[in-house]
């Protein structure tokens, strides 16, 4: 038995640390056929009274669902890194808001970007 109840907010952060996905984002035709490897981090902030009180995953935010919308969006090629991040939100927003979903941040980083040098990466972030 939870000592907390149902009605309180209780503000939580889930995040997902570093999943590492290819993508074939990028401004130059290369980019898009090549691909590239990317870090995404995705941290949530979400009302988890619900689910402390029931001890019920159905009534979490599911971050095994997170992570599946972050591969799914992914998988879209886009030419910037801003509008992969962007699409993440979005759908994040549409799926968890249910869910207790308060706010967050995404950022996708792109690893080795071509710059015609060395760097580690390249990345953007986006509230949720």
């Amino acid at each position: 038995m939870s000592f907390f109840c149902d009605l309180c907010d209780m503000e939580t952060v889930i995040e997902l640390d570093t999943i590492e996905l290819w993508g074939y984002h990028g401004c130059y035709k290369q980019e898009q056929l090549v691909g590239n490897r990317y870090a995404i981090d995705v941290k949530l902030i979400v009302d988890a009274s619900r689910a402390v009180a029931t001890d019920d995953v159905k009534e979490a935010l599911n971050y095994v669902e997170v992570y599946q919308v972050v591969k799914e969006q992914m998988a879209i090629t886009q030419h910037l890194v801003e509008s992969v991040v962007n699409n993440i939100v979005v759908e994040l927003r549409r799926c968890f808001f249910d869910k207790g979903l308060k706010g967050g941040v995404v950022r996708v980083a792109k690893l080795a970007p071509p710059v015609g040098g060395q760097m580690k990466s390249v990345s953007v972030s986006m509230n949720i």
